[in-house]
């Protein structure tokens, strides 16, 4: 294996005896060390080479120690840096840390802390190696929750999918039907308009037919031709509305499988919700009838839409199966969802009420858990709300909570910042817990 190239230090001192005896100690530690007896020439250092460490001595000759180090943060973000100075001043520390330096020396005449140094460099470095260990697990974490998004937001598609194509399959069957009815009457109509041009003809020549007007009157009577004139008109309406439905369940799971992007935007939370509530028809038509009072004066939410969209699924199909369970055990036939909108000062508020069968105490405080379920084994992963939570919560500054009482139903209450971030007078927990009995 190629070994390891040492570790790179740049070490800035006017005093060139000093210099030497810093330079010789870190290099018997195992470090490449470059020296600059000035400020303006350390900084001429730092521009060229990469260095994993940089000691700046605090008084040198044309740039002293922290007008270095701002020339350093001009360039990016330090590496491990080490202020040392003769005076121990407080307020100096002070604003070396300000700037970002990650540890302060004192010189000392003795020159104690010439082997402080190698021992103050390996800390920094360690620090350094946390750090970067942190940012890479944060940046590790993010994308596994984008990745767990998309999972869940194309088992969302999947599980919807059945439904879906038969919410488009009833309009397209009666579309299909009043086609064919349309294409029967215009067959009828055009054999009566004939016959009618055939006695247009006949009048203009004065020859009319006793036969010509009575096949005339009987092909009018066979078509029947007051009901056609009636149905026809039901018909294409009929179709038009079929049409603009398949439309509209389209354009819903459009806007839900969009791809989403990074930035958030102004939303129309009423909007997304309704398309929501289209998309997952299917889900809850056969259980409970949904109520919405969506707020007209709601102002546009600053949010990541899709991601919003898939909260919204997640809270809605919930209380679908929480009403189905209930219906079961009462021995009813339909049950309520209904879904509210709001603004509550500098936040957007969404509420998801069921008659469903209330959360269980006992497992309240584990609902937004990863993986955790209530459901058979089978029909749930565990993941909407876990993922709602995260959504709200981590990547909107938002709130999300529940009311719930044992046997009567659940209500979510969802809240985002309007602007996209929570606003300073706002002291609503991240994620919280109301329970009635």
């Amino acid at each position: 294996m190629p070994e390891t190239p040492p570790c790179r230090v740049l070490y800035m001192e006017d005093d060139a005896a000093q210099a030497r005896l810093v330079q010789k100690c870190l290099e018997r530690e195992g470090y490449s060390v470059d020296v600059a007896l000035d400020g303006l020439a350390g900084l001429g250092c730092y521009g060229e080479k990469p260095y994993q460490v940089v000691v700046v001595d605090q008084t040198m000759p044309l740039l002293s120690g922290l007008e270095v180090i701002r020339g350093m943060l001009a360039r990016g973000p330090l590496p491990p840096t080490i202020m040392v100075t003769g005076t121990g001043s407080e307020q100096m520390a002070v604003e070396a840390m300000k700037l970002g330096v990650s540890d302060y020396l004192v010189k000392d005449l003795q020159g104690g802390f010439i082997r402080l140094l190698p021992l103050t460099i390996g800390r920094a470095l360690a620090q350094q190696r946390l750090l970067e260990e942190k940012q890479q697990a944060e940046k590790d974490r993010k994308r596994m929750e984008q990745e767990l998004f998309q999972a869940q937001k194309l088992e969302s598609i999947g599980q919807l999918a059945a439904g879906i194509a038969h919410e488009i399959n009833t309009p397209i069957q009666y579309i299909g039907d009043n086609h064919h009815f349309l294409q029967d009457a215009f067959a009828d109509l055009a054999a009566l308009m004939s016959l009618g041009d055939r006695l247009l003809e006949a009048a203009k020549q004065s020859k009319i037919a006793e036969d010509l007007v009575r096949q005339l009157e009987s092909k009018r009577n066979a078509i029947e031709l007051d009901y056609l004139t009636q149905e026809i008109p039901k018909a294409i309406r009929q179709s038009l509305e079929g049409v603009e439905r398949v439309a509209s369940i389209v354009g819903a799971m459009k806007e839900f499988s969009h791809p989403g992007c990074q930035e958030k935007q102004a939303v129309d939370l009423n909007h997304a919700i309704q398309s929501t509530l289209t998309i997952s028809r299917n889900e809850w038509k056969y259980v409970a009838d949904v109520n919405t009072d969506l707020d007209p004066l709601l102002p546009t939410v600053h949010c990541l839409p899709t991601e919003i969209n898939q909260v919204v699924l997640n809270v809605v199909v919930n209380a679908a199966h929480a009403v189905a369970d209930a219906l079961k055990a009462r021995q009813q036939t339909r049950g309520t969802i209904s879904v509210r909108t709001r603004r509550d000062g500098s936040w957007a508020e969404i509420r998801v009420e069921d008659t469903g069968t209330g959360i269980p105490e006992a497992v309240q405080s584990r609902i937004f858990d990863p993986f955790f379920t209530t459901k058979e084994v089978g029909q749930g992963s565990g993941q909407g709300l876990a993922i709602a939570r995260s959504i709200i919560v981590d990547r909107h500054g938002g709130t999300i909570r529940f009311e719930t009482a044992a046997g009567e139903g659940t209500t979510f209450i969802i809240r985002l910042p309007i602007e996209g971030r929570p606003s300073p007078e706002a002291s609503t927990p991240a994620a919280s817990v109301a329970a009635s009995s």
